[in-house]
């Protein structure tokens, strides 16, 4: 056997056992990343003493998931309020709403009237008002939340 044929074979053994070691790892942090306790909550849904008003709260990790972003909705024309289309949501009843801020991750679905769709932005003449924060990317789960589809985001 030649030397390069040695340094060839030894170093294809030292690869292999790179490679035995590597997938042991592996397998061994798979065997102990289950665990028999539920995950963490992603979000709780409160409702104030002889109130009907849902309040969703998020964790951060909730808010990550769901990738939760909020904008502030403006006065347009006629101080009627404007907002991304993004934040605008259809109940299975065609009612439309949209989820206001109403704390740090807390948020309460409010109905508006839409005046019109231009673009990318809505204009409502009830519901919500300049100045408060709505939520725009993320508000399909914060409806599936509020209409009982309370799977883990």
């Amino acid at each position: 056997m030649t030397d390069n044929s040695k340094k060839r074979r030894a170093r294809g053994a030292a690869l292999t056992a790179v490679a035995a070691a590597t997938v042991t790892v592996a397998l061994a942090g798979c065997a102990t990343s289950s665990s028999s306790s539920p995950p963490p909550p992603t979000f709780s849904v409160t409702m104030a003493p002889g109130s009907s008003v849902t309040t969703i709260t998020l964790t951060p990790l909730g808010a990550t998931r769901i990738g939760l972003r909020t904008a502030t909705v403006a006065a347009g024309a006629n101080d009627q309020a404007t907002f991304p289309y993004s934040a605008l949501l259809y109940e299975p009843n065609g009612q439309a709403a949209v989820y206001v801020s109403t704390g740090p991750l807390s948020f309460q679905r409010s109905f508006v009237t839409v005046g019109s769709i231009v673009g990318d932005t809505v204009t409502v003449t009830s519901g919500v008002t300049a100045g408060q924060r709505i939520a725009t990317d993320g508000s399909e789960e914060l409806l599936g939340v509020q209409n009982g589809v309370e799977e883990q985001s």
